[in-house]
């Protein structure tokens, strides 16, 4: 993968493609099947706060990875195999249909757990071997990828869940997981590696120079990093702009199937075809975030979300026609591809390589539990106010995090990075 930049692409495309796969199917197909069931917006609001609370964890994922390995077979790699065998082994234990709310959400629990475990390993594995000016488009095709995958497991999620039952819609997930996890199984990391742990191949002089023996060195370095002014900064402003999506992705399934009547598939569906739809955009628009720098793309981003969602609460009566609905999913998707791909360069631009695994996984561990947080919020906010007003909530919450960003100063952030880690191993 460190050589060739068309298996860097189509590699992290299929890698993201079954992270995908679990958030689309907990995070919208069974929530909203759950809303059709008759649970309320504040169990569906636990539910989902539940199930990605895992994502969570990866800042505890990342200084292990950091500091344990079977380098002869990569630095990451290792890990993204036994994350992927995990997701495998919880999808056939869903496959037992059991139709128990506490039983599908522990389940949900465990699945996502692996798949967050993975995701550290794949960020850590593309800080590792993506130059710099290859991470925006990378990262479109990263989460292009896992668009396809979130956006698969919502739609066929939601029409396998309505006409067959959960064990059918597992025993599909699973046949997707098990089909990726042949990326990780025929491609090396380096050349010189080995592809299993029988075949032949060592461990390169680069991986041992890398990877830190110290928990004191990873922790202390991790700390030094975190704490630097820009670091805050974007972590703040990530964090609030999550919790902003959380509150819309808790909101919809209960708005679109209680408030409004329609069916349990709507929302998932249209979502999922919103999603591939704007993962294109994302590819064809991450050449130009890459020429204008990732911090303007941000910025512009964060400003054409906030009037996506002021506009969608201002046609309020007009939400009873399921075209307006459809238009502002579309919009909304692509504001959110353009989102995620502009922070997500940003935040890799922001680490170190010797302790990039615990670093971004920090970084994207409190942007998940930010998701999580605001799904939770929906029960109270669905309690004292409209669901129009609860969009000026999330615009004003991106309004203030907007404001944080004119701030950042990633060229700072650089040489103090530099004072600190020095040439970070390379």
């Amino acid at each position: 993968m460190a050589d060739s930049r068309a298996l860097r692409l189509a590699g992290f495309a299929g890698l993201y493609a079954a992270q995908g796969l679990p958030w689309g199917l907990f995070m919208v197909a069974l929530p909203t099947w759950l809303a059709s069931q008759g649970h309320s917006s504040a169990e569906v609001g636990i539910f989902l706060a539940t199930v990605s609370f895992p994502w969570t964890l990866k800042l505890l994922a990342g200084p292990i990875m950091d500091r344990f390995s079977f380098l002869a077979m990569g630095r990451r790699r290792p890990w993204v195999l036994g994350a992927q065998l995990g997701i495998l082994v919880g999808c056939l234990v869903l496959s037992l249909g059991i139709d128990d709310f506490a039983w599908i959400l522990a389940v949900g629990f465990g699945i996502n757990f692996c798949a967050a475990w993975q995701d550290v390993a794949v960020d850590g594995l593309a800080i590792d071997v993506l130059p710099e000016n290859e991470r925006a488009q990378t990262n479109a095709f990263m989460f292009g990828g896992q668009t396809l995958g979130i956006s698969s497991a919502s739609a066929g999620g939601a029409w396998l869940l309505a006409n067959y039952g959960l064990s059918s819609a597992a025993w599909v997930m699973a046949l997707c997981v098990a089909l990726i996890a042949c990326i990780p199984l025929l491609f090396r990391e380096r050349q010189g590696e080995r592809l299993l742990p029988w075949t032949e191949g060592e461990a390169l002089p680069r991986s041992y120079a890398l990877q830190e023996t110290e928990w004191g060195k990873i922790f202390g370095n991790l700390f030094k990093v975190l704490i630097l002014p820009m670091s805050l900064l974007l972590i703040v402003v990530k964090f609030g702009d999550r919790v902003a999506a959380g509150i819309f992705g808790a909101a919809m399934p209960v708005l679109t199937t209680q408030e409004l009547g329609f069916s349990s598939t709507f929302y998932p569906e249209w979502m999922a075809i919103a999603g591939i739809v704007a993962a294109v955009f994302g590819v064809i628009i991450a050449p130009f975030i890459d020429r204008v720098t990732a911090q303007r793309a941000l910025f512009w981003g964060l400003s054409f979300k906030i009037l996506v969602i002021s506009a969608g609460a201002l046609l309020v009566d007009y939400w009873v026609n399921p075209n307006v609905l459809v238009i502002l999913f579309f919009i909304y998707a692509f504001a959110s591809q353009w989102l995620t791909i502009a922070s997500i360069s940003l935040f890799m631009n922001l680490c170190a390589t010797k302790i990039a695994a615990s670093q971004f996984a920090v970084y994207m561990a409190m942007s998940n539990l930010a998701l999580s947080v605001g799904s939770a919020l929906i029960g109270p906010l669905d309690a004292i106010l409209e669901f129009h007003e609860i969009f000026y909530v999330i615009a004003a919450i991106d309004l203030a995090m907007l404001g944080l960003l004119v701030f950042f100063n990633l060229e700072k952030h650089k040489v103090r990075l530099n004072a600190i880690v020095g040439n970070q191993g390379e």
